[in-house]
């Protein structure tokens, strides 16, 4: 599997932001307990092209801003090519469900 797909910079983040580690960990344990996955698990599973879209593009940019750099990578790859062609990448999907949990139990969420 993609090792890129799990890169986590909090240290980056924190910088960027002005905020401790601290703080910023518990954005990314607010963030992996979001419904935002969930939303994007619903518009594949009605393969709701236009609410996938969203779903993916909300979860690239709040994943990059907590410091799941790799999260933001893959939903960046499953992005494209909704916006270039209004395919949706099951596979690269399911890679993201399993990514998200993996760092739901590296934070202790699970």
């Amino acid at each position: 599997m993609n090792e890129e797909y799990r890169k986590v910079e909090i240290e980056e983040a924190a910088e960027r932001l002005g905020m401790g580690e601290d703080f910023i960990k518990k954005l990314i344990v607010k963030f992996l307990e979001s419904d935002m996955l969930e939303k994007a698990k619903k518009a594949f599973n009605e393969c709701n092209v236009t609410e996938a879209k969203i779903a993916i593009h909300t979860i690239k940019g709040a994943a990059a801003n907590v410091g799941l750099t790799g999260l933001s990578k893959l939903a960046l790859d499953i992005e494209m090519p909704i916006k270039e062609k209004g395919y949706l990448d099951v596979d690269l999907f399911n890679l993201m469900k399993k990514v998200w949990g993996e760092l739901g139990e590296k934070f202790e969420i699970y």
